[in-house]
């Protein structure tokens, strides 16, 4: 089973979802959006500090949506070789929808969870000692990290945003077929997923 970054709730939750999450789509090239130098400086701070950076842009309403599988639109799916519907379960951070792509072997499965339950990306810095990959960015103007339990070169990573206060969403990838130039970059992917997500809302 290949692992993803865990969402935050507490040490342990920490460990758990890091060791056991399988998630599918067929990746298209992505960019990772780049940073100001003001809006770095105040990343870097906040990293340092151990507080996540404030939302500088206007807040998102998660609430808009019935649930996380509703995050993505079927065309976007589609775009990463997912047709059928995502799965959705609980997940110790808030509700969570995972797909899996048409092509188990040669795409990329991924999951979108909230982080209603778990401070937003203040649960993140919080617990960043359990993450050995651990790199604050931002995703469309909103402070994110990305990261990783083991390391972000080997087709795994997560991609958590805040989009308000003590909320936000985590991105989880896997890219399943190492052929790809993304199964050394996987937080290309999981950002721009983070980035679809937030055009959705309206960010």
């Amino acid at each position: 089973m290949r692992r993803a970054v865990p969402a935050v709730v507490s040490a342990a939750s920490l460990v758990l979802l890091a060791s056991c999450t399988s998630v599918g789509g067929s990746p298209t090239a992505a960019t990772t959006t780049t940073t100001t130098s003001t809006s770095a400086e105040s990343t870097r701070t906040s990293a340092a500090s151990g507080d996540a950076p404030p939302i500088t842009g206007p807040e998102l309403d998660l609430s808009k949506v019935s649930g996380p599988c509703d995050l993505l639109t079927s065309a976007q799916l589609s775009d990463r070789g997912v047709t059928k519907a995502g799965d959705e379960r609980a997940a110790p951070t808030g509700r969570s929808c995972e797909w899996r792509p048409d092509d188990r072997a040669r795409g990329t499965s991924f999951s979108i969870s909230f982080l209603t339950e778990s401070k937003g990306l203040d649960g993140f810095y919080e617990n960043r000692a359990n993450f050995k990959v651990f790199e604050p960015t931002e995703v469309a103007g909103y402070p994110a990290v990305n990261g990783d339990a083991v390391d972000t070169k080997s087709g795994s990573c997560s991609t958590a945003v805040g989009v308000a206060e003590s909320d936000g969403f985590i991105v989880q990838i896997n890219v399943n077929n190492k052929s790809l130039p993304e199964y050394g970059n996987p937080c290309s992917v999981s950002s721009a997923i983070a980035e679809a997500v937030i055009g959705n809302l309206g960010g």
